[in-house]
Parts: structure tokens; sequence; C-alpha cells
């Protein structure tokens, strides 16, 4: 059994739901990287995921207000004791999906998420893209 996770062949929503019922799993881990690049994490089970595959779901924005050794941030702008450190929307990215073979015989499940709307703006997975867009604007090939 491999050690490091590899992404799997599956790529639609379907695709995700048929290896679940395929292989008895219940839950799947899924995560979404704070603004210091710490993966956070939690456990959706199979209804949950399917409603969060097809329209997304909610995770604690304070994430993007806290540093890695979990202390708040005194000015954070984005989120904080000022709005009540809310649920933010937040996208699975089906082809991200990787087997955890440290879970279930290696049958476990990863999905990596990012903060859609306004998170986007602060979400490390946004800012990416956005310097790679202006990069590519620029004339530099960034593939």
């Amino acid at each position: 059994m491999s050690t490091v996770s590899s992404p799997l062949a599956v790529k639609s929503i379907e695709e995700i739901l048929n290896y679940l019922d395929q292989h008895n799993l219940s839950y799947v881990k899924v995560g979404v990287f704070d603004i210091d690049g710490v993966l956070r994490g939690k456990y959706l089970n199979r209804s949950k995921l399917e409603s969060a595959l097809r329209k997304g779901f909610g995770f604690c924005d304070v994430i993007f207000g806290w540093d890695s050794n979990d202390q708040l941030y005194d000015k954070s702008e984005f989120t904080g004791w000022h709005t009540g450190y809310p649920d933010a929307p937040v996208r699975l990215i089906t082809n991200s999906t990787r087997s955890l073979p440290f879970e279930r015989e290696g049958r476990g499940l990863f999905i990596l998420g990012e903060l859609s709307g306004k998170g986007e703006e602060v979400c490390p997975r946004g800012i990416l893209r956005r310097v790679l867009k202006k990069a590519s604007d620029m004339g530099y090939d960034v593939s």
C-alpha cells in the first residue's frame, strides 16, 4: 500500500458517490487551507457530502482570523468579533479527490475545498488564481 495520497480517477459528483457506495464509506474528510497555508478539515457524512458537492457548504471563517497557533489576529478586517465568525461558503473541488492510505484500509477519501463568494478574496487558492492571471496578463507563461 502506498503511503502517498494520489488522485483517484473520479472526477464527477456521481463518480465520488458511487465510490462511497462501492467501498461502503459513510464519511469523507474535506479541507480548506487557512490564511497561513494550514489545512483545516472536517468530516462530512455521505448525505452532507452529497449536498456539499452539489450546493457547497459552510466552514467557519475564523480560519481567516487566527494564526497557525489558533491565536486571533487583532485587526482582521475579513472576520473577527465584529462579524461573529460566521460560516463562509465553500465549494468542493471534485478533481482534488484523493485516497487516504491510512484510513479505511486505503479506501478513505479526502476532497479539497476553497472559499467562494466574498471569502474567495482571502482564500489562498483565490489569491493564487489572481496572481497567476496577473502574471499571464503580463505575458508570463504560468503553466
